[in-house]
């Protein structure tokens, strides 16, 4: 993949510009909201192209997201490689931002190092490497097992979902997504 001093300074302010979005992590948010950043391509276990085949399994992956955000686990920022000619809206408590052109792991990696507060940033993915380099920038980094865990800790904590909400079945998420649900708890 080619490296960012291959993009043109265009390439480089419109980064520079969207990443202003990305990192004001807020430092009055406190830990029950702090900003989770996801290597969605690495966790879903598809390439941009894949994703691209078969959006069903993207869609799962943002909703198993929406619904762990609606006990308050934090906010939600996933990131996928390439673009997405459709720009489907995504679900509640999740924001997508697509990588094109550079590479996921290049966006993340950015984001971090222009943060405002970027120890108060958690990357979630299964990329040893990228995890590292995250650790690098002052970013926290976990794989998705210790985020599910994470997560179904606070769900036993979090108040009862009101009615509208639809319920999630975290077993049956987890073997969708390959993982073992026991190893989970």
């Amino acid at each position: 993949m080619p490296g960012l001093a291959t993009h043109t300074s265009v390439d480089l302010t419109f980064w520079s510009i969207r990443l202003e979005c990305l990192c004001d992590t807020g430092t009055a948010a406190g830990k029950e909201n702090m900003p989770y950043w996801f290597d969605g391509n690495n966790l879903i276990g598809q390439s941009a192209a894949a994703a691209r085949q078969d959006p069903k399994t993207r869609k799962s992956f943002l909703a198993l997201l929406s619904s762990y955000a609606a006990t308050g686990g934090g906010r939600f920022l996933v990131f996928f490689d390439g673009d997405d000619s459709e720009r489907a809206a995504p679900p509640r408590g999740v924001r997508v931002r697509y990588s094109a052109p550079l590479s996921t792991d290049d966006a993340i990696l950015h984001a971090a190092e222009g943060a405002k507060s970027p120890a108060e940033v958690i990357v979630v993915t299964n990329d040893r490497g990228l995890a590292a380099r995250c650790r690098c920038t002052g970013a926290k980094a976990m794989d998705w097992r210790q985020f599910t865990g994470k997560m179904a800790a606070r769900s036993h904590r979090a108040p009862e979902a009101s009615s509208k909400e639809e319920k999630v079945d975290v077993k049956d998420w987890s073997q969708y997504f390959g993982l073992d649900p026991d190893k989970l708890k």
